[in-house]
């Protein structure tokens, strides 16, 4: 399909309407030829960037489509999840805290959460707030939890004890969306207040960002707001992603919904020390210490403008061709953001994108624009991240081939399809219940009712491939008698778990 590029709104240069001039306005229209060769590139309906300079807001502009079915633009007001963006905001959040003397970065998280219980004794005793904020537990994912869940907070809390290890106690670094969940509980617990309204109070509103919200109702409430798009095939043709997977206990990991002009606020408060017109909304040793790296997070440096990443609390410290950055970026139901700074320079990028296509490039988007702002030596970092999603498209073909060529065929499910019907049960994952209707079984999963085919044997399989929802696939068990009593699968790629079936 033809792809849409039309620069949908230009916000006026906040600089220049103040009679002030900065050193990038010849520099913006190489941003614009940048950003009009990626989208077509990554296939990519609308974007929206914010460059921030000092204390203003240089550029912002939308471009192609928030809506792509009624032509509505992308504009510097547009809603977009920022995702795993928000962790900054927690980060920061979590230092205010400290320095008002309600918490201790360094002291054990069960001294705020006395009810949590880890997986081992060594977790439970020694496992501090700043571990939590910069991935260093030991702890996998597990985003299986906390994906379209229905738990709370608390609750989700409750599942910790179930996630086994996978590196020792601040051996490495393993990003953890759940650590991000169980420390703003811990700012709940002191503060007296959920942490939207820390994060509100703190954060959002000296800082003038009434538009920005933590809910899918919050993105929505103007009416300008951003649909994510997914190829259905090899035609490019874009489809609307309906999927929302994320939930309110995901909250200190990636809920905040914003736009360019506000977070454009945001980043003028961090490159100014705190600062926002000329009020310390927040303490200047706060922003420092979110800066002070706590882990390696890239052990590997792949690419030569890049130093190995160190990750801080809620972002990345690395240099780029020699400057020092911080970076991080963001990816929620078709939604895919960047943040990074360049502190030295006084530059802020912020970018947003609704794409599942362009998915892995979000990491690198930001660094063109920089190339440009900064005179450096232009690399092809759009033509890099293309060359490496067609290699991950081919392994991932690769690896459903050879899951296919496991099939046994001509086989049958050991007991008639109604008797697969059901409710089973998990204490982490909580219920999946399997229904024979029309001669199928059927799943149904935090909102989601996909078909069951039969693949061999007792395990059925989706295929969701055309609709942007997760692929799951079960294997049924017996018990003794032999009965259907079980089912095990890997809730959105998490450790193999088992459901028990309710007994009637």
């Amino acid at each position: 399909m033809k792809r849409i590029l039309l620069a949908a709104t230009f916000l006026a240069l906040a600089a220049l309407a103040h009679g002030q001039s900065h050193p990038f306005e010849n520099k913006l229209p190489l941003i614009d030829r940048y950003i009009d060769s990626v989208m077509k590139a990554w296939n990519i309906p609308g974007l929206a960037i914010g460059i921030v300079y000092k204390d203003q807001l240089v550029y912002g502009k939308g471009y192609g489509y928030r809506d792509l079915d009624n032509k509505l633009p992308v504009e510097t007001t547009t809603m977009f999840p920022i995702a795993s963006n928000t962790k900054l905001f927690t980060a920061t959040a979590a230092c205010m805290l400290a320095a008002e003397g309600k918490l201790d970065l360094d002291k054990p998280v069960r001294n705020y959460v006395p009810s949590l219980s880890f997986h081992d004794d060594l977790l439970n005793s020694s496992a501090t707030l700043r571990d939590l904020l910069s991935h260093r537990t030991g702890l996998p994912r597990y985003d299986g939890i906390w994906i379209a869940s229905p738990l709370t907070r608390s609750e989700i809390a409750a599942t910790i004890a179930y996630m086994k290890p996978q590196l020792g106690f601040r051996e490495g670094y393993l990003y953890n969306n759940m650590m991000y969940s169980v420390a703003g509980l811990a700012m709940e617990r002191v503060a007296g207040m959920s942490w939207e309204e820390i994060i509100r109070k703190k954060i959002f509103e000296p800082l003038e960002m009434t538009a920005s919200g933590f809910s899918q109702e919050d993105m929505t409430r103007s009416g300008n707001f951003a649909f994510a798009y997914f190829e259905t095939d090899s035609t490019r043709r874009l489809k609307t992603r309906n999927v929302r997977l994320e939930s309110q206990a995901l909250g200190p990991a990636g809920t905040i919904k914003s736009n360019v002009e506000e977070m454009s606020r945001w980043m003028i408060t961090q490159l100014n020390g705190g600062k926002y017109r000329g009020r310390q909304v927040i303490p200047e040793p706060v922003i420092r210490q979110t800066l002070i790296p706590n882990t390696i997070a890239d052990k590997e440096g792949r690419w030569s403008e890049l130093s190995n990443a160190l990750y801080a609390l809620g972002r990345n410290v690395l240099t780029y061709k020699g400057y020092k950055i911080s970076t991080h970026t963001g990816s929620i139901d078709g939604f895919y953001s960047n943040l990074t700074f360049v502190f030295s320079e006084n530059i802020a990028v912020f970018m947003v994108h609704n794409s599942t296509t362009a998915a892995s490039f979000r990491s690198g988007m930001a660094f063109p624009v920089i190339d440009r702002l900064l005179n450096l030596t232009l690399t092809p970092w759009s033509e890099r991240y293309l060359l490496d999603a067609v290699k991950n498209q081919l392994d991932d073909k690769k690896r459903r081939d050879s899951i296919r060529a496991t099939q046994i065929m001509n086989t049958v499910p050991s007991q008639p399809l109604h008797l697969y019907a059901g409710q089973y049960l998990n204490p982490v994952y909580g219920e999946i219940t399997i229904d024979f209707h029309d001669g199928k079984l059927w799943l149904n999963f935090r909102g989601q009712r996909s078909a069951l085919g039969h693949f061999h044997y007792d395990q059925f399989v989706t295929n969701e491939a055309a609709s942007g929802l997760a692929d799951f696939r079960l294997n049924f068990l017996t018990n003794s008698d032999g009965k259907i009593d079980r089912l095990a699968c890997q809730p959105y790629g998490d450790p193999l778990a088992e459901f028990v079936k309710r007994k009637r």
